[in-house]
């Protein structure tokens, strides 16, 4: 066996020795272990899941496919079905006249077998019937010529399950079945491979709710009956197994819980374990797929896909590499599932988004390739930025992939699809930039330097001048600094400000000779400083606060300085002067149906607009609600609904218009920008558009500017605009 570790570096050449550094971690070195003797590199046997075995591949494949994927055409192969796999992976495999896809359906609960044209497009789909008609999950196929064996968990009390085994004929009709080494523990997840002369079954067992143990079942292919049954772990709470036949013998790969997260893999024959494998130090959801190159292992760990191959005695034939990463911070990378074209693996896995235990947005379903050297090329999402996508699978067809993923799985508002995807190689880099055709496109320009900020790190308030130049109030950390930069991107002024420590949710305005801040202190109160145009802090004023106090608004209006924020359920508005001295203590303004949050001010054609995050009856979901207020801060009216319920809005920014206002807000990681326009009353003429930001984590807020209305967001690169049109 070897161990692989993270602790040394292995010269693998500058560039992948750069391309590690550049991620963030070192290259893992390799160390070899006991191992047995090495058998002879066999071809695998055809027709089965791409994570099972590796099938020939019908065409040569092309010369390059350094610039990765394109998508050829894709149809729905299930009538708007969503598999639910639950923490399984997809079963897609080679059969005779095409390929197989088995899944169970969300919303029925019942299983299907799809028989897949070299199109794409289903031939057929058939409920798979099964004997016992307990409640089932985790269903899984193995794919051999014309037939299918199915394996899945069946639940015969709440704590107990077993592993039951169907093989099904060309027209998908039973041959047999049977129940897996029965017990009166839990089992969980299977995985299939179809050997020489029989079907092996891979399994975790243990007493619910854990699993204890990693089982193996031989199984006769003519008839279910079980050969022999090995027990390969114990007490080690092992994560879902992979399992595939390499011509010879099995191989057998699982996540270990109890031994720091290792990947262990072994070989397996009839006889038992030969005594060669391999220990991969940290990672998840490893899957193998055996190749004439040798036994490939992708797993994820630390938000990056990793890829490896061993040899037939399991030492490294090409070290384990990062083959994906994430441009957004929040975004793991995960289950990854191999291919083979002949020359190089395609690795297809999905990316989710979550920040704490929140989910930002809806997850994503790519693929790349990497060529024998490691080099992964581009990956390629396999849908829409307004879709999501999950569990995709792949196969080498011919002179194409093919990749079967869920697509807008559990998506309000949408149907959801299985989806199968023809995929070629690229004949030239994809455009990084589509140019603008119309003046509702968005744009992308480079943040100014001053402006670039390190997501995760910082807070931020943006302002953007009338000459086209910012200016901004940044804290990071113990940090309070206030910036400007000309329309150029040119640092006019960088000043630190004194007294840093425990202030939060900054706001930024312009008033006359410099600029209005504010921001929360360590005990829940508001300060207002007053800066002049080169930053220096003149004057600040403490208005009284409390621990529920969210990000408050501030204007200049013909009366002075309106300063609005939530305090004690309500919205209170005060009055300062020029010099950033209390005109009018803070009073209460209006009492919203919910606790208000973050809170801007905006100046229109009939004075103020107040606009405040509010909750709802569902905790997970706020709204905007505005009031209109006169030049010193106080009520006009009661306050009104101005959007429908979204997922935890913040940063609200308005501005005055010709005709009333306009609204911009943003999710808490910026994936959406929502927009309202409204009457100079505050009444809402056009209901909110949500624009798919292409700033992503990490940006301040929305900021609305010109007479065309764009909303603008910054990361710790970029500038992305979008002009708000009609729909």
């Amino acid at each position: 066996m070897l161990t692989i570790s993270r602790g040394k570096r292995l010269s693998i050449g500058l560039p992948a020795a750069l391309l590690g550094l550049w991620l963030g971690c070192g290259t893992p070195s390799v160390v070899p272990m006991k191992s047995g003797p090495a058998p002879a590199p066999t071809t695998p046997e055809e027709g089965q899941s791409p994570a099972q075995s590796a099938s020939g591949a019908e065409a040569p494949p092309p010369a390059s496919c350094a610039h990765g994927l394109e998508e050829r055409a894709s149809v729905d192969i299930a009538g708007g079905a969503a598999a639910y796999f639950y923490e399984d992976r997809p079963s897609l495999g080679r059969l005779d006249s095409g390929a197989g896809y088995v899944y169970l359906d969300h919303d029925t609960q019942k299983a299907f077998v799809a028989r897949i044209e070299s199109s794409g497009a289903a031939k057929s789909v058939h409920e798979i019937v099964f004997p016992d008609k307990h409640e089932r999950s985790h269903v899984v196929g193995a794919f051999r010529g014309s037939d299918v064996v199915v394996a899945s968990v069946v639940y015969h009390a709440q704590q107990e399950a077993d592993i039951e085994l169907v093989r099904l004929d060309a027209q998908d009709r039973p041959l047999w079945s049977a129940r897996i080494d029965p017990s009166p523990l839990l089992d969980g997840t299977p995985a299939l491979a179809w050997g020489r002369d029989d079907i092996a079954v891979a399994w975790t067992r243990g007493p619910y709710p854990m699993h204890e143990s990693v089982r193996v079942a031989l199984v006769d292919t003519k008839t279910g009956k079980v050969k022999r049954t090995f027990e390969l772990s114990a007490g080690e709470n092992p994560g879902v197994p992979s399992i595939v036949w390499d011509g010879e013998a099995y191989w057998v790969g699982w996540h270990s819980r109890e031994t720091r997260g290792n990947v262990e893999i072994r070989r397996l024959t009839g006889e038992g374990l030969t005594g060669v494998g391999a220990t991969l130090q940290s990672g998840l959801n490893p899957v193998l797929l055996p190749t004439p190159a040798g036994l490939a292992v992708a797993w994820d760990q630390d938000r990056k896909i990793w890829l490896a191959v061993l040899d037939a005695a399991g030492n490294p034939k090409l070290s384990p590499r990062i083959v994906a990463t994430h441009p957004d911070p929040i975004a793991t990378p995960r289950k990854p599932i191999l291919g083979w074209d002949g020359a190089r693996f395609a690795v297809a896995y999905e990316a989710h988004f979550h920040a704490s235990v929140l989910v930002a947005r809806g997850p994503e379903a790519l693929i790349t390739v990497v060529d024998p050297s490691g080099a992964a090329a581009p990956p390629l999402t396999l849908h829409d930025e307004d879709s999501s996508g999950e569990m995709p699978a792949v196969l080498r067809t011919g002179k194409e992939w093919l990749v079967v993923y869920n697509r807008d799985r559990l998506q309000k508002g949408k149907t959801p699809e299985i989806v199968a995807a023809r995929l070629a190689c690229r004949e030239a880099p994809a455009p990084s930039e589509v140019t603008s055709n119309g003046p509702c496109d968005a744009r992308t320009r480079p943040a100014p330097e001053a402006l670039r900020l390190p997501p995760r790190a910082v807070e931020a308030s943006v302002l953007q001048l009338d000459d086209g130049a910012w200016a901004a109030l940044l804290f990071e950390k113990d940090e309070a600094v206030f910036v400007r930069v000309d329309r150029d991107g040119k640092t006019i002024t960088r000043a630190v400000l004194p007294a840093a420590t425990g202030r939060r949710e900054p706001t930024l305005a312009r008033v006359p000779g410099g600029f209005a801040a504010a921001w929360i202190d360590e005990n829940g109160a508001i300060e207002v400083g007053r800066l002049d145009e080169a930053g220096a802090m003149r004057k600040t004023t403490r208005l009284p606060g409390d621990p529920k106090t969210s990000k408050p608004g501030l204007a200049w209006t013909s009366k002075g300085l309106v300063v609005a924020y939530a305090r004690g359920g309500a919205v209170v508005t005060a009055l300062l002067d020029g010099a950033a001295r209390i005109v009018s203590q803070p009073a209460p303004a209006a009492r919203m149906p919910f606790q208000p949050g973050d809170c801007a001010l905006g100046q229109g054609p009939k004075g103020l607009l107040l606009a405040c995050v509010t909750g709802t009856e569902r905790t997970e979901t706020s709204v905007i609600r505005v009031l209109r207020l006169d030049e010193t801060g106080k009520a006009i009216g009661a306050p009104s609904l101005a959007s429908e319920p979204n997922a935890l809005l913040r940063n609200p920014f308005v501005i005055g218009t010709a005709e009333g206002f306009l609204i911009a807000s943003t999710g808490p990681f910026a994936r959406e920008v929502i927009t309202i326009e409204l009457g100079p009353n505050g009444e809402v003429r056009r209901p909110e558009r949500k624009l798919l930001s292409s700033y992503g984590y990490g940006a301040i807020g929305a900021v609305v500017t010109g007479k065309d209305i764009a909303v603008f967001g910054i990361d710790g690169q970029t500038i992305a605009e979008r002009t708000v049109c009609p729909e």
